[in-house]
């Protein structure tokens, strides 16, 4: 069993109304700002080529799955519940001294995992990843479970939507951070600013 001390804080701050509601951190005066888009929206639609191939086999799963059933083959309730699971697993995989405040940001339509403790450069790009694995496995048991079990392919579905197509921001983010970041530098954010440091 997990225990608190091996786990991040984690805060549920609710309706996330812009960019200025994100958490703040004491930067060194040493650090450098990551060249990147400051606003969600706009960080968003240069995102978006990021997104295709995920939203693709996911779809791909749906529709072979549903045509060989030739029926429903999810519980869309239980969709939801998928997804609230990816998310809180994205959440809980940040250091176990982070604080992660989560939350949902309407002006552009996403749940957000926010935090301003300092992660290494190399674990900052795991953290980004991992999520694209949490929802590759359930979507593997997805493709191969029961047509009957609409309730736990609901979940498996959600799972798997939350995991690979709704982190793609951070794999552009990644993309940034490969070329400008050193490999052995710190990453923090300040509010809706990326610093980095060594």
């Amino acid at each position: 069993m997990i225990g608190d001390e091996e786990m991040p804080k984690i805060i549920w701050k609710g309706i996330i109304k812009s960019e200025k509601d994100f958490p703040t951190a004491d930067i060194p005066k040493n650090a450098k700002k990551l060249d990147s888009e400051e606003d969600m929206k706009k960080m968003q639609i240069k995102a978006l080529p990021f997104m295709i191939p995920s939203v693709l086999l996911c779809f791909i799963c749906m529709f072979v799955k549903t045509f060989i059933a030739n029926e429903k083959i999810i519980n869309v309730g239980f969709l939801f519940i998928g997804v609230i699971i990816g998310f809180l697993l994205h959440a809980i995989a940040f250091p176990k001294n982070a604080t992660v405040y989560i939350g949902i940001m309407p002006k552009s339509l996403t749940a957000v995992a926010l935090s301003s403790s300092p992660v290494k450069r190399n674990r900052f790009i795991f953290l980004s990843i991992l999520p694209i694995i949490l929802g590759l496995i359930p979507l593997a048991i997805f493709c191969f479970s029961s047509n009957s079990l609409k309730e736990l392919n609901g979940i498996l579905f959600g799972m798997a939507i939350m995991g690979m197509v709704g982190v793609y921001p951070d794999i552009y983010n990644i993309f940034k951070i490969l070329r400008e970041v050193p490999t052995n530098a710190t990453i923090q954010n300040n509010k809706n600013e990326t610093y980095y440091f060594e």
